[in-house]
C-alpha cells in the first residue's frame, strides 16, 4: 500500500497568495509595511505557535486582532470569489484514488477553515485522515503533525510522501522523516530545503508523474 500526506494552503489552494495579499493591504493600511516580512516568517506554523512568536518578539503588535480581521477578510474573499484550487490538484487526488493510494491531510490551518475549504471544493472525499493545526501541541516545524497523521494513516514515515510548499512544511515533513516533495508557491527553495526534498518540482500534475500515476 502507497500512502501521501499533503499539506493544504500553497500546495491545494492558492490560499498563501491570497493571505499575502490580503497582510499586506492590512499593514500598509496600518502603516506598518515592515511587518509583512516577518509575517512570512510565520508560514506554516498554527495558529497559536504563531500568537506565541508574536507575543514573544514584538509584544506591541496586536496579532490577535489583526489575524481575526484577516481571517474575516479571507472568508469574504473565498464567499465571493470561491475556493482558488490549485491547478492539478483534483486531477492528481483522483488518481490516487484510482491507485488505492492512502491519501492524508496535515495541514496548520485550523479545523473549522479546513473542512470549510474541503468541503466548499468537493475534496473532503479524497482523504482517509485529516489532521489540522489545533490538533495538535507542536506545530511545524515541528513533526508532530506529519508524525500523528502517519500513525493515523498506519504507515511508516520513511515509507511515505510529504508534499509541502513552505519552509516551516518542508522542515516538519524531514524533521519526520519522510519522503518530501516540495512544490514551491509564494516562496522560492533554499539549497537547505532542496537538500531536505527527495525533490523539488514545478507543479502538482509533475508530481503525479513523479508518482507513477501518469506517464
Amino acid at each position: 500500500m502507497n500512502q501521501i500526506v499533503f499539506d493544504m494552503d500553497g500546495v491545494l489552494f492558492a490560499t498563501e497568495a491570497l493571505s499575502d495579499r490580503l497582510w499586506k493591504e492590512m499593514m500598509e493600511e496600518a502603516a506598518m509595511p515592515e511587518m509583512v516580512t516577518v509575517l512570512q516568517q510565520c508560514r506554516g506554523r498554527n495558529r497559536t505557535d504563531t500568537r506565541a512568536f508574536f507575543a514573544e518578539n514584538y509584544p506591541d503588535f496586536p496579532y490577535v486582532e489583526m489575524e481575526t480581521e484577516k481571517r474575516r477578510r479571507m472568508l469574504a474573499e473565498l464567499d465571493k470569489h470561491g475556493m482558488p484550487v490549485m491547478k492539478g490538484a483534483e486531477a492528481l487526488l483522483q488518481a490516487l484514488r484510482a491507485a488505492n493510494w492512502r491519501v492524508a491531510l496535515a495541514t496548520s490551518t485550523s479545523r473549522k477553515a479546513t473542512m470549510h475549504h474541503l468541503e466548499w471544493s468537493g475534496f473532503v472525499q479524497y482523504f482517509d485522515v485529516i489532521v489540522t493545526g489545533d490538533q495538535i501541541t507542536h506545530g511545524k516545524p515541528h513533526p508532530e503533525i506529519y508524525l500523528t497523521a502517519c500513525e493515523k494513516l498506519q504507515c511508516c514515515p520513511t515509507e511515505t510522501y510529504a508534499v509541502e510548499d513552505s519552509e516551516n512544511g518542508v522542515k516538519s515533513a524531514h524533521a519526520a522523516g519522510m519522503r518530501v516533495l516540495m512544490v514551491p508557491d509564494q516562496v522560492a527553495p533554499t539549497t537547505e530545503l532542496r537538500q531536505m526534498a527527495e525533490a523539488v518540482l514545478p507543479s502538482l500534475e509533475a508530481v503525479q508523474k513523479r508518482l507513477g500515476l501518469i506517464m
